[in-house]
């Protein structure tokens, strides 16, 4: 791997890692699914200019495949990223970004599950640890389910679970199409779906000032335009197993950034979830993985 490579790789992980931060702030005056919606359009656009840029007339799939990329966009955006935004409104960034690392471990417990690889013993130690992180997480509060904090940390696992689902349930899709056309259709698909489930919020809030406005853009910018344009050349440069190892710098950057800059103070016990989740992770991703088909990495 190329120093150029390495810097890109990284650059992809930090742009991810921000992510939590930069909601944070922004929901401070925009709700989740406004959020949500801007992310959807930006993204759309520039990943469909991307595609037909890149690929032409083969950027517009086949007629069988539309219902299926549907059924991804669902899983992969709508549910996903609406999860994900609701979750943090409610929790920590540190939080949001230790329970990013579930989706690769569930990714492979869900392509065992529905028999689309075998998991191997390393794979299912890895499992178990990470299942015996977040389950502390949240059996280490009692069963306080109503609790805000709580509430959310269980919105983002289920968005980890989506996006897991997403990856494996994509695989038969992208074998047949380009990847930037994948992630294309399914930003579409979404940008024409949330808006749906947002008429009821104000998209621009009147009290939005320069601190939050500065976050919204950051959010369109580097976890949406930047990450997912690297995250497609870093895929095809470094190959799967090696970005998955990356992943783990996320995690290190929202709990850096959470303490750091929101004055965030995560529990004492938080580090044994840590320790569980990314022990299972470095597991699951450093040995007998397959390259996964649509770039991500993150909600």
């Amino acid at each position: 791997m190329t120093p150029a490579t390495r810097a890109l790789l990284i650059g992809v992980q930090v742009c991810f890692g921000i992510f939590p931060w930069l909601g944070k702030v922004a929901m401070e005056s925009f709700e989740p699914r406004a959020v949500l919606v801007w992310r959807l359009f930006v993204g759309a656009a520039v990943l469909l200019l991307l595609a037909a840029r890149l690929h032409g007339r083969a950027a517009l799939p086949a007629p069988r495949d539309l219902g299926r990329l549907f059924v991804l966009s669902l899983l992969g955006v709508t549910l996903n990223q609406s999860l994900f935004l609701e979750g943090l409104a409610r929790s920590t960034a540190v939080n949001a970004g230790l329970l990013m690392t579930v989706i690769p471990v569930a990714t492979v417990a869900l392509a065992a599950l529905v028999g689309q690889e075998r998991a191997t013993r390393r794979q299912v130690v890895g499992i178990a640890l990470s299942v015996a992180g977040v389950a502390w997480l949240f059996l280490g509060r009692g069963a306080h389910i109503g609790a805000e904090s709580l509430t959310g940390d269980l919105l983002m696992t289920a968005n980890a679970v989506s996006y897991s689902a997403y990856l494996v349930f994509a695989r038969p899709v992208a074998a047949r199409l380009p990847q930037p056309v994948v992630i294309a259709w399914v930003f579409l698909f979404g940008a024409l779906t949330v808006p749906f489930l947002a008429w009821d919020v104000p998209w621009w809030p009147a009290e939005a000032g320069g601190r939050q406005l500065a976050a919204l853009g950051g959010v369109l910018l580097f976890p949406t335009v930047l990450a997912y344009l690297g995250n497609i050349v870093v895929l095809a440069r470094a190959g799967a197993n090696v970005t998955a190892a990356y992943v783990m710098l996320q995690p290190v950057l929202a709990a850096l950034l959470g303490i750091g800059v929101l004055g965030e103070q995560p529990e004492p016990s938080l580090l044994v979830t840590a320790a569980g989740v990314l022990a299972g992770l470095w597991l699951v991703s450093t040995k007998g993985r397959r390259r996964p088909v649509a770039a991500g990495g993150a909600p």
